[in-house]
């Protein structure tokens, strides 16, 4: 069965467009169809759920579009691919609410065509195999009653795509799959040949650093690969990825390196900003790349004495994001609500949404191998913290006042990794396991504003991530500052928004009544995520 190279999907990271949910079908079909028909020329769309005020009917709206306005037949030469909502973080009702979705998607293109128009869906925020046993089990139920109101022909199964998209999760992987192929068997009589994961890089790095979200990402694709040959399972990892380099850098400049980073990827998704913020022509050409490139690697593989090595690199560089982390989060809330929403989604909490959970750095501390930093990584442990904000506005307020939040930690956790895992370590880390990061730092390094970002945050945390940049500078070589008449454009824009930006952190909101000032304030922000290829 054909595995897409490229998901677009409907993150609401582009800087510099507004998608209401009224024009996500045309988006759909736009992202799906061939190049030669004005399209992007992507195999798979992602319609989206989870925390969006995504309308019931929108599965069977592109489907049918796909069916009437191209020579493309959905589920075979295209994939419409829904992320469903997660019982445990919103509610049971909507979750079933997307799957019945499914079953009317299939109903309407029935008459059109034999095959299933929509086979899978995404389950985000996976953490144990029991959520995922579950939504099978409801899925069974919802296809019987399809069956029984509507005269489906039979009866059929979904195939589950799991999000993994926490640290402690992606570093478990291969216990939570392993229990959900032998639960499906045991429990629902169910074959699990086919299985499609999605590691996701964004949430990883808002909790844990850029770091570990990346290593931890790599990991995972070495696991699932372990995985599918130990079950005799098709195995096929999606890169769950944005544009910038906290949330993955998929940008069309940096395709080579996502391919060969991520080897064993099979799929990687193109979120809002690459599309609108950096333009449909250089999208057209990174999906091109990635259906070229992405076939010819072999999948990541690490031993057990190099996953040992992985996950104390990911200690000690959590250790050092979480610290600095700590004292800025506040002000980054704050800030995060000046943030332009994008897409429709739904509050942040309430009956009908949800809020991120804390960082668990205890549970990192338990795959740890050296005492000291288990004692650390558990006295790092909170029981609470602000409502963090999503990904993407948490990356966009950081960029906006000058602390590209890549460096957090990075320096620092360098340094003590050379001390208490040795030189080696730090040239295996650079070399093998996180070759990009030069790549990496250097995009951030020209957003960089320490001055501003003083008078935003403790000055105990600037001087930490000061501490990062100068100690990562003996290690890669890079610049900080602009590089380009875009890059000191964006200073300026920095500056012109600084005095609004300021008198929200000081809680004195009375300005943005002022229309003038809202407009302004949103322009500037919106320029300076286009500039950079992305809102966050």
């Amino acid at each position: 069965m054909k595995i897409p190279t490229t998901m677009v999907t409907q993150h609401p990271d582009s800087a510099t467009k507004y998608t209401p949910i009224q024009d996500e079908a045309e988006e759909g079909l736009d992202s799906l169809k061939k190049e030669e028909d004005s399209g992007l020329g992507s195999e798979e769309y992602m319609v989206d759920y989870e925390g969006k005020m995504t309308p019931y009917h929108q599965v069977s709206q592109i489907v049918m579009e796909i069916l009437e306005e191209t020579d493309l037949t959905p589920g075979e030469d295209v994939f419409i691919t829904p992320r469903i909502p997660s019982a445990t973080q919103e509610t049971v009702f909507r979750q079933l609410m997307t799957l019945m979705s499914i079953m009317e998607a299939n109903y309407q293109a029935s008459r059109y065509i034999d095959n299933l128009s929509v086979f899978e869906v995404i389950h985000p925020m996976t953490a144990e195999a029991s959520e995922l046993i579950d939504v099978r089990s409801r899925f069974k139920y919802v296809s019987k009653l399809s069956k029984k109101e509507f005269n489906m022909p039979k009866d059929f199964h979904i195939h589950l795509i799991p999000l993994i998209e926490e640290v402690p999760e992606l570093l478990n992987i291969g216990d939570i799959l392993e229990k959900y192929v032998d639960g499906c068997k045991k429990e629902l009589d169910i074959d699990v040949n086919r299985l499609r994961v999605m590691l996701g890089r964004s949430d990883p790095a808002l909790s844990y650093g850029m770091m570990p979200a990346t290593l931890s990402v790599k990991s995972a694709i070495s696991e699932c690969y372990k995985l599918g040959e130990k079950k005799d399972v098709n195995v096929a990892p999606i890169y769950g990825a944005g544009a910038l380099p906290f949330r993955g850098h998929v940008m069309p400049d940096n395709s080579e390196n996502v391919i060969k980073e991520f080897a064993g990827s099979k799929t990687v998704t193109i979120q809002s900003g690459v599309r609108y913020d950096i333009g449909k022509k250089e999208t057209k050409q990174l999906i091109k790349d990635l259906r070229e490139g992405l076939p010819k690697q072999d999948p990541l593989y690490y031993n057990d004495k190099e996953m040992e090595e992985i996950r104390n690199l990911i200690g000690v560089f959590t250790k050092h994001y979480l610290k600095t982390f700590y004292q800025i989060i506040e002000n980054v809330k704050k800030i995060s609500d000046l943030m332009p929403n994008q897409r429709d989604r739904l509050a942040r909490k309430g009956p009908m949404g949800y809020a991120r959970d804390v960082p668990m750095p205890s549970d990192i501390a338990e795959v740890t191998t050296n005492d000291k930093l288990k004692k650390e990584l558990r006295d790092l442990q909170l029981k609470e913290l602000p409502e963090l904000p999503r990904a993407i506005k948490f990356t966009a307020s950081l960029y906006t006042l000058g602390l590209p939040p890549e460096f957090i930690g990075t320096g620092r956790g360098l340094k003590e990794a050379e001390k208490t895992l040795g030189t080696k370590v730090v040239e295996r880390l650079l070399e093998d396991y996180y070759p990009s990061i030069k790549d990496d730092m250097k995009f951030a390094a020209r957003f960089v504003n320490l001055k501003l970002a003083r008078e935003f945050f403790p000055e105990s945390a600037v001087k930490e991530v000061d501490n990062d940049i100068k100690t990562l500078m003996n290690y890669i070589d890079f610049e900080i500052g602009p590089k380009t008449k875009k890059d000191e454009r964006y200073l300026t824009l920095m500056e012109t928004i600084k005095p609004v930006v300021k008198q929200v952190a000081e809680d004195k909101k009375i300005i943005l009544s002022e229309e003038s000032e809202k407009e302004m304030l949103n322009n500037g922000i919106k320029k300076m995520g286009k500039l950079r290829g992305s809102l966050g």
